[in-house]
């Protein structure tokens, strides 16, 4: 048995290879497709058994996005204990050079830095050199188990040596040093669409995100932000504005300190800075745990909100929370999950279907 499946990739590649004994086949994966495609990858691994879970080879072809996309987000999910027995890249280290610089492209400093920092095997049929044609040298040739045979075809050392300017050019447009992993890493935290799972659910480990380090907005315009505690008929609701979390809560242990009180129970908190998880601390939400927390964004340019800062919500603040949300976006819908809602006891509402904006009764 042999078959080759070609995901809908959107313009990119990503291709399952199956091989051998039809039960339990030997696995082959080309490629990883655009960002989104990633999902469908997911989907397919997480159906079979862990024990299935293993690729005798991971083939990126070259570092265009469509290919190369959602083989960064899958080498980023810890979730799935998918094994490789080899993954085939080339590298800024493979592109031959008349000087010994360290440049790169975006996505593929991003996938260098995660095969170093995981230490995969990588290019082990070829002892960590180029997967590349040597002129002096007969087609190089792989067995994987079952007797199936790699023939390598393409791409010659001249072939790689004339990626390299382009390597160079993209990487700095990014504002990246090229060859720096540890700069790739923190720069690849940052990008969205490389995120293990663009929804949340059981694989995502929201205790996990509650409990991520906290690193404060410093945004001079959202520390001028004005924030206020409105309380009516004995209920309290914060209006966060996009205030800093580290003002918010030393104002209000000013004002506890003076009521002689240790926290203060929230009827509302409309979440500071669109629910980031730069503005909304543990600590802030401990000190004033809400029934309701409301989230005000459709989530442009920035991504808001984001997970980490809801996952605080619901780990760290009132019990039972109602999470509201103006909009039901990418971002945010990964909440409505059932099994997440049950395990973590909160509720959630989005606008109707059709509809944008939300009215709140507090």
């Amino acid at each position: 048995m042999l078959t080759i499946e070609m995901f809908p990739a959107g313009h990119g590649d990503c291709l399952w290879v199956e091989y051998g004994d039809a039960g339990n086949p030997h696995r082959i994966l080309i490629d990883g497709g655009t960002a989104p495609t990633y999902r469908i990858l997911h989907s397919r691994i997480a159906q079979l058994p862990p024990a299935q879970r293993r690729f005798h080879l991971f083939l990126i072809t070259h570092v265009d996005a469509d290919h190369i996309e959602g083989a960064v987000t899958l080498l980023r999910d810890e979730t799935l204990g998918v094994q490789f027995d080899d993954v085939w890249f080339n590298g800024w280290k493979h592109l031959p050079a008349p000087e010994p610089d360290q440049l790169g492209p975006v996505e593929g400093e991003f996938l260098t830095a995660l095969l170093t920092e995981k230490n995969l095997p990588w290019n082990a049929a070829f002892q960590g050199r180029a997967v590349a044609l040597r002129p002096s040298e007969s087609l190089p040739q792989v067995s994987l188990p079952d007797q199936m045979k790699l023939t390598l075809l393409s791409p010659t050392t001249e072939q790689l040596m004339k990626l390299r300017p382009v390597w160079n050019k993209e990487v700095r447009k990014a504002g990246l040093e090229p060859g720096q992993s540890r700069e790739a890493l923190a720069e690849l935290a940052k990008r969205k669409k490389f995120r293990p799972l663009d929804e949340l659910g059981e694989a995502i480990d929201v205790k996990a995100l509650a409990r991520s380090r906290f690193e404060a907005d410093t945004s001079p315009a959202n520390g001028s932000s004005i924030a206020l505690l409105a309380e009516y008929q004995g209920k309290r609701c914060l209006l966060a504005g996009d205030a800093h979390a580290p003002v918010l809560k030393a104002s209000l242990e000013r004002l506890l300190a003076d009521r002689g009180q240790e926290s203060l129970k929230l009827a509302a908190f409309k979440m500071s800075h669109h629910g980031s998880k730069a503005n909304n601390s543990a600590d802030l939400v401990r000190l004033v745990p809400a029934k309701r927390y409301l989230v005000s964004t459709n989530g442009k340019f920035f991504n808001h909100p984001d997970p980490e800062g809801i996952a605080r919500a619901v780990v760290h603040g009132g019990r039972e929370p109602w999470l509201h949300f103006n909009y039901r976006t990418e971002d945010n819908e990964g909440w409505d999950d059932g099994a997440l809602i049950d395990k973590y006891g909160y509720r959630v509402q989005y606008p109707e279907e059709g509809e944008e904006g939300l009215r709140v009764p507090v």
